[in-house]
């Protein structure tokens, strides 16, 4: 797996030159996209683990050839993750206890 970012890098690519040949890619497809400035700014985000939407998670992936799992780019629906939740509450409750149990002691001190 390599990220967004180490993908155009790879390339030897600058954010610009993968943000025309994003565009170009889409233009090819017939899809809409943002502007280029916008597809710039997005693409920073991308690459600072935003995910991205349809139709640029496709776009990504056939830009630079690989799956979007390969990018790093998770797209498990949510209700497949719900089985986490209760294990996060458990783990808060716990650290919430700690916190309270913390700030007694001082109250006491």
């Amino acid at each position: 797996m390599v990220s967004l970012r180490d993908a155009r890098r790879d390339r030897g690519w600058s954010q610009t030159t993968a943000v025309a040949r994003l565009r170009e890619l889409a233009e090819r497809g017939q899809v809409d996209v943002a502007s280029a400035a916008s597809l710039k700014t997005q693409l920073s985000r991308w690459e600072n683990g935003t995910v991205p939407d349809e139709p640029y998670r496709t776009l990504l992936a056939e830009l630079y050839e690989r799956e979007l799992g390969d990018l790093g780019i998770d797209v498990t629906p949510h209700w497949e993750r719900s089985h986490e939740i209760p294990e996060l509450l458990v783990e808060i409750r716990d650290e919430l206890r700690t916190l309270n149990e913390l700030l007694r002691g001082r109250g006491g001190s």
